[in-house]
């Protein structure tokens, strides 16, 4: 924000880009692997020393006088923030889940999530807070376990992940939290209609970056892949005992098709535990698989259309399939 708003009273005559000790690296890393596929031979010890800032103490200044910038010639990132989109959105969207049209509406303060125009942040940043969203359903009262006409969908105080790709000079885990009120689909009794829970998680565990990065560059391969472990608690007066706690993997893949046009797909696979029951029309513990996909064709840096889908693999509930596509505007 205080860059954009330099730029904007034009106080900003020059800019220069200066690379951290890790796009370093990745740039020395996208070199060896370009210079590998001209068949000189790039064993994993080579690229693990790369990588390693332990053993790689490269960096843009000078191990001299701790002073000077070193030129290494490498092309700048896209990640100007002066190129950002704003960091506030507003959303309107139509949609269906299961035999029930609506009209969602929603507003969130920050950030960015990875299906975002992605020039001017970090690669594969993903952090959002403050977030509401509100849905205006058709519904037909003649019919059983219809949705509320007009509910809230979700309001987010904090969800995000951290990516650190284990093939690249940003090597570690990665990990996400989210702290959240949310509608779920209660999974326990045979007519398993949605519910509005307080939410929060965490996952761990490793994400890959695939692709060719941008010749010259030190950025990581545009695409990403991960696996992630996940352990979650929800309470709420609709869900059945009051609570569920779930254990599970959360797989997915992030693919930047252009600067325009992004696409991801994700399957959760959490296994979900409410405690024991009396009822035994009501089960105490199931599976409950997601499998999503999401596209994004941004306008241009202030606007975008978007497409989510989704489907949960089980029985019991009242509307599996939600679609929706939505206009969003940055602000």
């Amino acid at each position: 924000d205080v860059v954009k708003l330099l730029d904007e009273e034009s106080l900003l005559a020059d800019a220069r880009y200066t690379p951290s000790d890790s796009t370093v690296r990745q740039a020395e890393l996208n070199n060896a692997k370009a210079a590998a596929l001209g068949y000189q031979d790039l064993t994993n010890d080579d690229a693990s020393n790369i990588q390693s800032a332990a053993r790689n103490v490269a960096s843009s200044i000078s191990a001299g006088d701790k002073k000077t910038i070193i030129d290494h010639g490498i092309i700048a990132s896209d990640n100007n923030p002066i190129d950002r989109h704003p960091l506030q959105v507003a959303q309107i969207g139509v949609g269906q889940r299961g035999d029930n049209g609506y009209l969602d509406v929603g507003l969130r303060l920050g950030f960015h999530d990875t299906l975002d125009r992605a020039l001017g942040f970090p690669q594969f940043f993903n952090l959002e807070a403050l977030a509401a969203t509100v849905r205006f359903y058709e519904t037909d009262n003649s019919k059983d376990h219809e949705p509320d006409r007009v509910v809230l969908e979700n309001f987010t105080i904090l969800r995000g992940r951290s990516f650190n790709p284990v093939n690249t000079a940003k090597q570690g885990k990665t990990w996400g939290a989210s702290v959240e009120a949310t509608r779920v689909n209660d999974g326990s009794q045979p007519s398993g209609r949605d519910h509005l829970v307080g939410s929060a998680g965490y996952e761990t565990g490793w994400s890959w970056a695939l692709g060719s990065p941008k010749a010259g560059s030190g950025e990581m391969p545009p695409q990403l892949c991960y696996a992630l472990l996940s352990g979650k608690g929800q309470a709420g007066r609709g869900i059945h005992k009051g609570f569920r706690i779930g254990a599970g993997v959360n797989t997915g893949c992030d693919y930047q098709i252009n600067n325009q046009l992004r696409a991801q797909a994700q399957l959760q696979l959490p296994y979900w535990y409410h405690g024991s029951s009396d009822d035994p029309d009501a089960r105490s513990h199931y599976w409950q698989p997601i499998s999503s996909v999401g596209l994004q064709y941004d306008i241009d840096k202030n606007q975008a259309v978007r497409i989510n889908a989704s489907y949960e693999w089980q029985e019991r509930i009242d509307a599996n399939d939600d679609i929706q596509l939505s206009y969003r505007r940055y602000f």
